[in-house]
């Protein structure tokens, strides 16, 4: 970013390009007085001169976090390609002592987590071998299995359901010591923890491929586990202090058998929304207990010789809870950096102590679990606030104290609602994907901005304080998407003080716009699969807030959670009575709906950066800044005011050059266009320029001023309007389609390399069709241009620019992701200017 000289002068160098005037090195320096929009002075042509100074345009150098994606990623492969070299002629790998194919099943099912493509010739040897055996140790039989029901083939399902009889013939049974466990199989060894979490962990997997698994086979689990918890909240492998690893296997058993259970139908004939589940107290008090003792430098009061297997186990508890922070640390980062730091710089594997860990294969392998598992991409986050634990606690009947340590875990109601969801989502996207439950007094709007849409549920008046306020408008501001969810209705209340609460945000969100029925036409009502609202009821309807190009804010009087919650048995295949299946299966498809609407299907990494825009940071015009306004044409520009602050934001980032957007439309007179570099035209509507101001707009032309125009959502009416009015001022001249390789899109000028820019073309379908879905194509920027004294200075853009510079998640317009938009803006600046 330029920065003014202490001598209140600007100075800058440029570098000749090749084939243009010769000019090694020009140094200007600028001395006019600076108002509130510094004067551009009477000829443009002659003050692009003075703007040149601006031009260094060297990349400011980005900072990076110590880990991200491509790292991640980078590591898996090393990892996958260091047991590709240690497999077998067989298949398989040299196996732990006592153990059939054991070690075999879990490098395998790290491959499988680790993407290793199922057509893989050295996967499917390794496939083939462990289709060979029939285990008899729990180890081996449970990793086995979940690595068949993560394949997902129809012939392994026979092994599937022989296994599962086997671990449910084997289970402790009321008469034995450590009932409801599992020994290391063939008799040996009383039952243990660690054999336990295994055999949960196979027969939780069996059940979500719809495989029959005796409920009461997860009840005697779950009861041993709470047997067996320690005083402080925590689990241990058998003696009086608790461990890191075998605390996450007891919260990790918890969640799936609990879900298990909840999966089964309860042949109710209707919905009982109120409440939403009764509190686990073991798996809180467990939970709490680990955010306690989180670490991921070791094994925290266990053995050093079982770190990697710890951490595999802390990826079950943050992806099976949502929780993206345990203890207020962000366990997938912390380990993620921890990992990569341990891998093998030279051969890619991981080694432990001990005579397991130590084994490169073991290690590696869970490592290898850790990172693939852990960095699913999160889909729906859900916020816990202060007034819905208040609501919880009340309708529990329980006394509401105020408690010294407000980190304690509390369940929330329908707390496996978004973990239904996310199932359905799963099998409809065929992605691998998780979600997050995101404490409102701790999070940051980049913590918000985790998850593309935020479920926010209650059936009270919401307290959100005022800090909570501004940060979920501005995680709006950035593109995110906000589902309000009343847990009334059904019975459940009327809910008159949480729509109160709704309608009262919304209003100090987006006062120009209002919370209101959505059309037929919407995609909530087919983005992914049609749905028609009768289903849930007569009277049901969904509601949203329209800005600019989107909906950010939807609002539901009946509550989509309670019937996401029951949504387990659809997946298994199991029918739900008539009345209930349909509002389920209504309650899914909206949820799917805003889903799709909201992200489009993309999703970002796990570990990727989150770019806020505050455009309330740009700072005040200095001397020599580029000021860059939008037209007051009274088409509805004023929907996207923050388009051109972002633009401004985002190039004074990348470039060292100073781009000030002024806050506001301004007329279109002789004196306000005299102080403008960059005029911006947007809107959604006709419009029709009064002679005033056309003549100011001519002249302004005349001076060859750049000018750039882009319908809002790519409106019909708004490009007809801009064609007509520039073809009266220009009339000798005519918009030209800019060639792909035309140097504003590339680096000639000091700007990107924009010659390959992402496309979106959402389609158009309505309710009762086929599903929204947008496009993507790769290609350079769809442009068009008007020479003006053979210069090209006005350019138009069909495609969308202002939504996506407004939103950064607007998809339901033709045109670009916010970063590229910023590009293009600051690619024909650029080249405008130095001509």
């Amino acid at each position: 970013m330029c920065e003014s000289n202490p001598n209140n002068s600007a100075t800058a160098t440029t570098t000749a390009q090749p084939g243009r005037n010769k000019m090694d090195r020009m140094s200007f320096r600028l001395s006019f007085n600076t108002t509130r929009f510094p004067s551009m002075g009477c000829a443009t042509r002659g003050l692009r001169w003075f703007l040149l100074l601006l031009m260094s345009a060297a990349p400011v150098t980005e900072a990076f976090a110590e880990i991200d994606a491509v790292t991640v990623q980078r590591s898996i492969d090393r990892g996958v390609e260091y047991l590709r070299k240690s497999q077998t002629a067989r298949g398989g790998w040299e196996e732990y002592g006592g153990q059939s194919c054991g070690l075999s099943a879990l490098c395998t099912l790290a491959w499988v987590n680790a993407g290793v493509s199922r057509r893989d010739p050295d996967f499917v040897r390794a496939l083939d071998y462990l289709r060979t055996f029939e285990p008899q140790q729990t180890y081996s039989i449970s990793l086995q299995t979940l690595v068949f029901c993560a394949v997902g083939a129809l012939e392994d399902l026979p092994r599937i359901r022989r296994n599962v009889a086997w671990l449910t013939e084997q289970q402790k049974g009321p008469n034995e010591r450590n009932y409801g466990s599992w020994t290391y199989g063939n008799g040996r060894g009383n039952g243990d923890p660690s054999n336990a979490q295994f055999a949960v962990l196979a027969l939780g997997a069996a059940a979500e491929r719809g495989i029959e698994v005796d409920p009461k086979v997860f009840q005697a689990a779950a009861d041993y586990w709470r047997r067996i918890q320690l005083r402080r909240g925590g689990w241990s492998y058998g003696g009086p202090r608790p461990s890191g690893s075998m605390t996450c296997a007891g919260i990790a058993s918890l969640l799936i058998c609990g879900s298990s259970l909840e999966d089964l139908d309860n042949g109710e004939d209707r919905l009982n929304c109120c409440g939403g589940g009764d509190t686990d107290d073991a798996l809180e008090r467990g939970l709490d207990y680990l955010s306690e003792i989180f670490t991921v430098q070791a094994n925290p009061g266990g053995e050093l010789l079982s770190y990697y297997y710890y951490l595999y186990a802390v990826e079950r508890v943050g992806r099976l809870s949502g929780r993206r922070l345990i203890g207020n640390r962000d366990w997938y980062r912390e380990g993620a950096e921890r990992l990569v730091s341990l891998q093998d710089a030279f051969q890619g594997f991981w080694k432990g102590g001990g005579v397991v860990e130590s084994n490169r294969d073991i290690a590696t392998s869970f490592a290898l679990l850790f990172l693939s598992k852990g960095k699913r991409q999160v889909v729906v986050g859900r916020l816990d606030h202060p007034s819905l634990r208040s609501e919880s606690r009340a309708q529990r009947g329980e006394v509401i104290v105020r408690v010294a340590n407000e980190k304690k875990t509390r369940s929330l109601p329908h707390s496996s609602a978004l973990r239904e969801l996310v199932r359905h989502v799963e099998r409809d996207w065929s992605k691998d994907l998780t979600w997050q439950t995101i404490v409102a007094d701790q999070a940051t709007v980049e913590d918000l901005l985790k998850a593309p849409v935020l479920v926010i549920t209650g059936s009270d008046t919401l307290r959100f304080n005022a800090a909570l306020r501004e940060n979920l408008k501005a995680y709006l501001d950035q593109g995110g998407t906000i589902l309000f969810d009343s847990l009334s209705g059904d019975g459940c209340g009327a809910g008159k003080n949480f729509e109160r609460s709704v309608v009262s945000l919304c209003n100090e969100w987006f006062p120009k716009s209002k919370l209101d029925r959505l059309p037929t036409t919407h995609p909530v009502w087919f983005a992914e699969a049609a749905v028609d609202p009768a289903d849930i009821a007569s009277d049901y309807w969904v509601y949203g807030v329209g800005a600019c190009c989107r909906t950010p804010v939807f609002y539901s009087p009946r509550s989509l959670s309670c019937r996401w919650s029951r949504g387990g048995p659809l997946l298994r295949g199991v029918d739900l009575p008539a009345k209930v299946g349909r509002e389920v299966v209504a309650g899914i498809t909206i949820g799917e709906n805003i889903l799709a609407y909201a992200t489009g299907r993309e999703l970002k990494d796990k570990l990727d950066g989150v770019s806020v825009l505050v455009a309330e940071d740009a700072p005040e015009p200095t001397r020599g800044a580029i000021p860059v306004a939008a037209g007051a044409l009274g088409a509805g520009e004023e929907q996207v005011q923050r388009a051109l602050p972002n633009a401004a934001l985002i190039i004074r980032e990348k470039l060292t050059v100073e781009v000030i957007a002024v806050d506001q439309p301004i007329a279109l007179t002789e004196q306000s266009l005299q102080r403008v570099g960059v005029l911006y035209l947007t809107g959604q509507t006709e419009f029709e320029l009064d002679e005033k101001s056309r003549a100011a707009l001519k002249n302004y032309i005349d001076r060859e001023g750049i000018l750039i125009a882009s319908p809002i959502c790519g409106s019909e009416a708004f490009a007809s309007s801009v064609r007509r009015e520039i073809a009266a001022l220009v009339p000798q001249a005519e918009f030209v389609p800019m060639p792909e390789d035309h140097p504003a899109w590339t680096t000639r000028y000091g700007g990107f390399d924009i010659t390959n820019v992402n496309i979106r073309l959402p389609n158009q379908k309505r309710a009762g069709e086929d599903a929204m879905v947008v496009t993507q194509r790769s290609g350079a920027p769809v442009m068009e241009a008007i020479q003006v004294n053979g210069v090209d200075t006005i350019f138009y853009s069909p495609l969308d620019l202002s939504c996506a510079l407004e939103s950064q998640n607007s998809i339901q317009c033709p045109g670009y992701p916010t970063g590229d938009a910023a590009k293009i803006v600051a690619g024909l600046i650029l080249y405008a200017l130095q001509q």
